[in-house]
């Protein structure tokens, strides 16, 4: 009981540093005077494994899949004209939700620098450094690069003050990412650097630290509003954003010649891969934190090669499925290993 008050003080005291940032960074007036005081706390105790880390892991599966998806739709539409259709569709599914939930679309004054900040990033320039960057690189360096944002987060919100985590919580991201170049080695015809850009690359790391500022800058908002409201909020204003970059494409797609296949996989990345899966990755960063939900994204690639070999004929290696198991017990690490403090405790 006296561990609980004490996360639940700390989580109080994280979240005021956390508006006081967002507001320095979204008003540029009285920045001094939001200036965060960064004290010495005890190391937060966080919720035991439960349902929402079961729920993160099913959303892990359905982006794993949303890769080879992309892969079959990117033949039949334009990069950038797949993404703003699909981003098209979930904006006018967040709509419908949030107009359901009766919860409305009313934001106060104070917050709505913060959601457009939240929506610029994770949203906006995301898909521009994302979506530019895998069309100037191969995919194996885009995933290799892609495992650098559950670093991005952990490194951000211990910086600013949000999180702290045991050296179990740093040892599990480390070994995430291990597990990961594991599967991008291990693949059956192997890794090569040959036609890859280093600027491609540079591109995706950008968009890890836009996808790292979108995580740990959302949980003060989720005390304001749901984790449904946040994320169609943000994907709506965001998908406004991303319509300069992408409306030319957009408009020059010739959707006639789209198959039956291709609508129902931008549907799903639509429905599954952003609405599902935005809102259930809020909800695990408001109840566990972003440091220990950004470690969830290693299991993507997981899932990745497994819906590939189901689904596309690709082979696994003993390597891969190394991998996959360390970047298991890594995951376990960074959300559980506080549990094995306990019992000293």
């Amino acid at each position: 009981m006296k561990d609980r008050n004490i996360y639940q003080k700390n989580e109080q005291n994280n979240e005021t540093e956390a508006a006081a940032l967002l507001d320095s960074l979204t008003q540029g007036s009285g920045s001094t005077q939001a200036k965060v005081e960064k004290e010495i706390r005890p190391v937060e105790t966080p919720p035991s494994f439960g349902l929402t880390d079961l729920l993160m892991v099913l959303t892990t599966m359905i982006w794993g899949a949303n890769v080879s998806v992309i892969k079959v739709s990117f033949s039949q539409m334009p990069p950038h004209a797949f993404n703003l259709g699909r981003f098209l569709v979930a904006a006018m599914l967040f709509a419908g939700l949030i107009w359901k939930s009766r919860e409305g679309f009313s934001v106060s004054r104070k917050d709505w620098p913060r959601v457009i900040f939240l929506a610029l990033t994770g949203i906006t320039l995301y898909q521009v450094f994302f979506i530019t960057g895998l069309s100037r690189t191969t995919a194996s360096l885009v995933s290799m690069a892609n495992a650098m944002t559950p670093i991005f987060i952990a490194l951000l919100s211990t910086a600013f003050g949000f999180e702290r985590l045991r050296w179990t919580g740093w040892l599990g991201i480390v070994l995430s990412v291990v597990g990961f170049y594991g599967i991008i080695f291990g693949r059956p015809n192997g890794f090569s650097l040959k036609g890859a850009e280093v600027g491609g690359v540079f591109l995706i790391l950008l968009a890890g630290l836009m996808w790292a500022f979108y995580t740990i800058f959302a949980r003060p908002v989720l005390k304001k509003m749901s984790a449904l409201k946040l994320a169609g909020l943000t994907n709506i204003i965001g998908t406004v954003f991303y319509l300069p970059f992408a409306l030319k494409e957009f408009s020059r797609a010739d959707f006639s010649k789209v198959t039956l296949g291709g609508w129902a996989g931008l549907l799903y990345s639509a429905s599954l891969a952003l609405v599902f899966g935005f809102v259930i990755w809020y909800r695990s960063v408001e109840k566990v934190g972003g440091a220990r939900t950004g470690v969830y994204s290693n299991l993507t690639p997981v899932f990745g090669v497994l819906s590939a070999c189901l689904f596309l004929g690709e082979k696994i290696t003993w390597l891969q499925v190394l991998g996959a198991l360390v970047i298991f017990f890594g995951v376990y690490l960074t959300r559980n290993g506080h549990q094995l403090f306990k019992k000293k405790a």
